[in-house]
């Protein structure tokens, strides 16, 4: 598992991280950013950079926990830029707040960095490199030993002061004890993973995760007492977290001295300088490098509220020049701590496409001449040529170039725009024109470039836009006639609030309304032919009602003399 992972549900697809890495170590897959492990320096940059907090840390606070329950003998290891991190009113609060949680034998990391200065200088005297690079900052090991093979060779083969200090520590109170380092790096948990199997450093927590872990306990620092680091002094160790610091105390000297001695902080003044080594341009140089600009001062797991870089700064000077002098370290003991540290090349092995392939991806997204690569730099890559190897390598996804998806998208919008079949208009607050498509320009027989610009009432009638417009409401389905242009259409009326624009979809209907009528025509001609041939069955059964009724009424007497005549025969 990488030090540092992407939450998918927050990635927005800006490529602000792929920007800001400076060795790209960020791929894009399935429209999400992921880091590639063998390409990352852990140096934390994507995690100040991303603005939807899509990063997130290997937490090691649950370790701590689990090791405090067990009732494990615990030494912290405190990094001397605590005094950056915590807005405490004295150094000693900060040892009451870990004693809160748990943690109650504290120590600075300044004192490992007093033996890795130490054996600084007796590898420096031998004087057999040619540029001798400091190796406490894990960024810049894994740097160099990624990107920079031909430099692996100048850095310093010593540990870092956190294991410098976690090997001193098991070696003063015993192999079983365990070791949590506190410190402003991500790097560091990168760090301790090479050394798993010398189980040296137990957990890597940031002082973001502590202060966070202060916070769910409630603990206010400058409400405790007052306590001292179990260490003796470490002096001019304390100056490690500011650029210079090494120098100072490899050297026991205020200033850079010597012409051969550079301190540089920064990945891109690190990269620069490694760059001239490589180039046989700088020889026989000291260099102090570090990672981040400005020093562990500025790392990049600082919690949310601390303070401007200058004035922490100023606060870990006051605090380092405490006792008014600088500690010698001529009486440490290094003869039964091995603090050697091999670095060897680990550069990666992605394959180079050849020059046919990358112009044949950049002709996959419509950058078929040089003028074609404008080398905006959006998508992440500082060139379209860097970004079509990454996308050969499987390190960026093909559309990624936001002036190619622009351009399409809007050529989409513009083909949509012109071959649908309903007239588009849209108008700005003061009923200017701003759109007006070929449909439109059919039904009301007038060009869009002799429109735009202009009012909509010098063509059709602006009563309905203007509804739109106040009230901010959408109207659909109007029914509007417009004889002059000999039309009948249906109109809805869109608002979009973003722009103040309103947008009219108008479809021709004059031909449904024709047979509309038509039908309605002929239904009218049905009724009259069924009104006549009713009306004419009612005459004819008048008639023959009245046939019927004279008949009846002869037959009626007819019988009745009949009968009569009968009857009285009868009688006689």
């Amino acid at each position: 598992m990488s030090v540092i992972n992407y939450k998918k549900a927050n990635c927005v697809n800006c490529y602000r991280c792929i920007r800001e890495c400076p060795v790209k170590a960020i791929r894009m897959k399935d429209e999400q950013a992921e880091i590639i492990e063998d390409a990352c320096i852990s140096c934390g940059i994507c995690l100040k950079s991303c603005p939807q907090n899509a990063k997130s840390i290997r937490n090691d606070v649950g370790i701590v926990k689990e090791l405090i329950e067990n009732k494990q003998d615990i030494y912290v290891s405190l990094a001397p830029s605590f005094m950056a991190a915590f807005d405490v009113d004295h150094p000693g609060k900060i040892i009451s707040g870990l004693n809160a949680l748990g943690l109650k034998k504290v120590q600075e990391t300044s004192l490992g960095a007093l033996l890795v200065s130490k054996e600084y200088k007796r590898l420096f005297d031998k004087n057999d490199q040619s540029c001798f690079i400091t190796t406490a900052c894990p960024t810049v090991n894994s740097l160099v030993q990624q990107y920079y093979p031909d430099v692996v060779d100048c850095l310093a083969p010593v540990v870092s002061p956190m294991l410098a200090h976690a090997k001193l520590l098991k070696q003063k109170y015993g192999q079983n004890i365990r070791v949590v380092f506190i410190g402003p790096c991500v790097a560091k948990k990168q760090e301790v993973k090479e050394f798993q199997n010398d189980q040296l450093v137990d957990a890597v927590l940031t002082f973001k995760e502590l202060q966070e872990w202060f916070d769910q306990e409630n603990i206010s620092l400058n409400d405790l007492p007052e306590k001292d680091f179990l260490n003796d002094d470490t002096g001019n160790a304390k100056f490690y977290p500011v650029p210079g610091g090494v120098i100072k105390t490899v050297f026991n000297s205020e200033k850079s001295f010597d012409f051969n001695v550079l301190s540089i902080s920064g990945i891109e003044e690190c990269m620069e300088v490694f760059e001239l080594i490589e180039k046989g341009e700088l020889n026989n140089m000291f260099i102090e490098a570090n990672a981040c600009a400005g020093g562990c001062l500025n790392g990049p797991a600082l919690p949310a509220n601390t303070a401007r870089y200058h004035k922490v700064r100023k606060k870990l000077l006051g605090y380092a020049y405490a006792d008014g002098q600088l500690s010698d370290f001529t009486d440490l003991d290094l003869e039964n701590l091995n603090l050697k540290k091999i670095f060897f090349a680990k550069p990666n092995n992605y394959k180079v496409p050849s020059e046919d392939e990358i112009k044949e991806i950049l002709a996959m997204i419509g950058k078929v001449n040089p003028t074609d690569e404008l080398n905006c730099g959006a998508c992440g890559y500082n060139t379209c040529r860097e970004k079509a190897i990454a996308v050969y390598q499987g390190k960026a996804e093909l559309y990624m170039c936001m002036p190619y998806m622009r351009e399409r998208a809007e050529s989409i919008s513009n083909i949509i725009i012109r071959s649908t079949p309903n007239g588009i208009i849209a108008v700005d607050q003061n009923m200017q024109v701003q759109e007006f498509n070929c449909t439109a320009e059919q039904m009301f027989n007038v060009q869009r470039q002799y429109i735009v610009g202009k009012n909509i009432i010098e063509i059709i009638d602006d009563t309905f836009f203007r509804e739109t417009l106040d009230t901010g409401k959408n109207i659909f389905n109007k029914k509007v006639t417009y004889p002059e242009y000999d039309i009948t259409t249906s109109q809805s009326y869109i608002y979009i609030k973003e722009h103040n624009i309103v947008i009219a979809l108008i479809k021709d209907i004059t031909r449904e309304e024709k047979q509309q009528q038509h039908i309605y025509k002929l239904r009218e001609e049905t009724i009259d032919m069924a009104q006549r041939v009713i009306d004419n069955q009612m005459i004819v059964a008048q008639q023959i009602a009245s046939l019927l009724g004279e008949t009846t009424a002869e037959t009626k007497v007819t019988l009745t003399k009949l009968k009569d005549s009968v009857l009285k025969k009868e009688g006689e």
